[in-house]
């Protein structure tokens, strides 16, 4: 069955993009919090794990195939590489190198990266409003790479990381979109976590010896959070906004989720809010207005 790649947002799409904004923004500044106590590699292992589980699970009491298709393999591997293992670690050592808000502000400049490919590759037109759109957004978020930049000093390395995951997640996206493995969202998401999960247990093991310390209760609770909200609700959704619309689409909507993230680190964590960060809000909420107010094309003729 071929995808279908719609160009504006029906309304499953924009539940989706809320529940995503909310789900992953808010993460980032619990994750951060609990990478304080749990070892990375531990924490992403966690992670993957129940991430995997929940999923497969979902997948099970939908009654939803979860056997890959014949020749599907090797393109379900290349997408986890670059989806989940890339991203997790990458993004799992930046948090402890880097405010919350703004390791989300550097993964999320995905968008610079999948739109051009898409074009690319994709042969994706996108119209001139959303063009302006995305330019809006891409302003915003590089204003917030600019100054990360002027304020780096003792965390190249950690803008470094994020940008990789950054450029993994939308190299991820496409090979989804180039390449589509024919399975619903929670078991080509649950396969994504399971496979990931093999080789980072192996190096939780080898690299951190010491093991897994007792998590505090509030730390058990963003744990919980982690697991549940951000991998189990939000990858599901990710994976169902790819499948339903364009990359371009998918793209813009995912700008909000680095605003809530700055936000919710400024609450959460006491983290600065800076002029910057109020010039990128205005620039990635009209960004989105791009997708969401954007009328749905006419049926063609005959179809």
């Amino acid at each position: 069955m071929a995808h279908i790649s719609r160009t504006s947002l029906p309304p499953l799409g924009l539940l989706l993009v809320a529940i995503l904004s909310l789900g992953w923004g808010v993460n980032w500044p619990v994750m951060k919090f609990v990478v304080t106590e749990i070892p990375v590699l531990h924490f992403r292992m966690i992670c993957l794990g129940g991430g995997a589980l929940g999923l497969f699970l979902l997948a099970r009491l939908a009654r939803q195939p979860l056997d890959v298709p014949t020749g599907q393999w090797p393109r379900l591997l290349v997408i986890a590489l670059f989806n989940t293992i890339a991203w997790n670690l990458c993004t799992g050592y930046a948090i402890t190198m880097l405010p919350a808000g703004r390791a989300s502000i550097l993964g999320f400049t995905m968008p610079l990266w999948s739109v051009p490919l898409s074009m690319w590759l994709l042969r994706e037109r996108p119209s001139p409003h959303r063009l302006a759109g995305l330019a809006a957004g891409i302003a915003g978020l590089a204003l917030l790479v600019w100054d990360e930049a002027n304020r780096l000093q003792g965390a190249p390395l950690g803008a470094a990381l994020m940008l990789t995951a950054a450029f993994a997640w939308a190299i991820g996206t496409l090979v989804i979109k180039l390449y589509p493995v024919e399975l619903p969202p929670s078991s080509l998401t649950a396969w994504q976590l399971g496979l990931a999960l093999p080789p980072i247990a192996l190096a939780a093991f080898l690299f951190e010896p010491q093991g897994m310390p007792r998590p505090s209760v509030e730390q058990g609770i963003g744990l919980a959070y982690v697991v549940l909200v951000a991998f189990v609700l939000c990858h599901w959704a990710w994976y169902k906004l790819v499948t339903l619309v364009s990359v371009t689409v998918s793209s813009i909507s995912s700008m909000l989720v680095p605003v809530v993230g700055v936000l919710s680190g400024m609450w959460m964590l006491g983290e600065e809010l800076r002029w910057q960060e109020i010039t990128a809000l205005v620039l990635v909420l009209g960004a989105l207005a791009s997708v969401l107010l954007a009328p749905s094309p006419p049926p063609r003729q005959g179809s």
